[in-house]
């Protein structure tokens, strides 16, 4: 194999060999030629951010890009977190989807990372961020919004665990152990959330109206009343563009796209949900953050009723004042 750069793009030629050819057939005959965009750089730590091409917007089609990372202290190994799609790291792991992957600690002091597209669909590709650690450890995984960690310590062996505030519950593994492979014997807990139960409330993001943290991830389920519906007015709103965002969703409606994702500094509209029940998620990346937001919600009763005249509808408005009503 052999390639050769063209203004942005390699030919990339492929030449088999130990092929039973026709009579009619020549040996160039199977040779093929590619045109694949490339990309990609040869980087060193402490630490450093990787984005795709073009990200957050859409990467290009059948792109080809290899990044190598190596340590400037041989001695060290690096730890990699990333939000992922369509996307590996050399030589263990593979990531595709919109999941976001727990740590990745390398083995030795480099770590490859290659972005492959074909010519179909695409989307707004990865953020990675990578750091150097001592070697023999598995990195440190955080703590989770609203919760505590009991111990310190992230070297082989060493066990972690997790407990939430009062009134919150854990989502992911409560007890961890570092394994000799460098990663966490179980997925790192990802938040603590709290189920507002009441009638109407303020949800706000972590330390409002100070910024929140790096590296959240919030869960809020709001549950009223079935056969109401939830309202949201946002108050105030400010994060990180792009990288942070809060998505709202009509919960345990799964063919229902989301009420909205929300990221920046303009506030929102608001919001009414189809069912009585909605989840907020919160997300942060590893860098800037924002004051955050401030919501407000209420529910309200939906209500059906056969009227017979118009004045029986406006006394039937004053009694049900607190509840959505639909007259017929």
């Amino acid at each position: 194999m052999w390639q050769k750069d063209c203004d942005g793009f390699t030919e990339i030629n492929l030449c088999f060999t130990n092929v039973k050819l026709l009579p009619d057939q020549k040996q160039s005959d199977l040779l093929f030629i590619i045109l694949a965009r490339t990309c990609g750089s040869n980087l060193r730590g402490p630490s450093g951010i990787i984005t795709s091409p073009n990200y957050p917007v859409q990467y290009e089609d059948n792109a080809h890009c290899v990044w190598v990372i190596t340590t400037t202290d041989p001695e060290k190994v690096l730890i990699i977190y990333v939000s992922a799609n369509d996307f590996a790291i050399y030589p263990t792991y593979r990531l595709t989807g919109s999941s976001v992957p727990d740590l990745i600690v390398s083995m030795s002091n480099q770590m490859w990372l290659h972005l492959q597209s074909d010519d179909s669909i695409g989307s707004p590709g990865f953020k990675a961020v990578y750091q150097e650690i001592e070697k023999g450890g598995c990195g440190d995984p955080g703590i989770p919004s609203y919760g505590k960690r009991t111990g310190s310590s992230f070297l082989h062996g060493d066990t972690l665990t997790f407990e939430c505030q009062a009134a919150f519950e854990l989502v992911g593994e409560r007890t961890i152990t570092c394994q000799q492979n460098n990663q966490w014997s179980g997925n790192k807990p990802i938040s603590c959330f709290f189920n507002f139960t009441t009638p109407s409330g303020i949800i706000l993001s972590p330390n409002y109206p100070e910024e929140y943290g790096n590296n959240m991830n919030c869960v809020w389920l709001i549950i009223s009343e079935p056969g109401s519906r939830i309202h949201l007015i946002f108050n105030d709103f400010d994060v990180e563009p792009q990288f942070d965002y809060l998505t709202v969703k009509d919960d345990g409606i799964s063919d229902l796209p989301p009420l909205g994702t929300f990221s920046g500094n303009e506030v929102p509209s608001q919001l009414a949900s189809s069912g009585h029940i909605v989840r907020l998620e919160f997300q942060s990346d590893h860098s800037t953050t924002g004051r955050g937001f401030n919501i407000t919600y209420t529910s309200k009763k939906l209500c059906f009723y056969f009227m017979a005249s118009l004045k029986m509808k406006l006394s039937f408005f004053i009694i049900m004042k607190n509840r959505t009503c639909f007259y017929l």
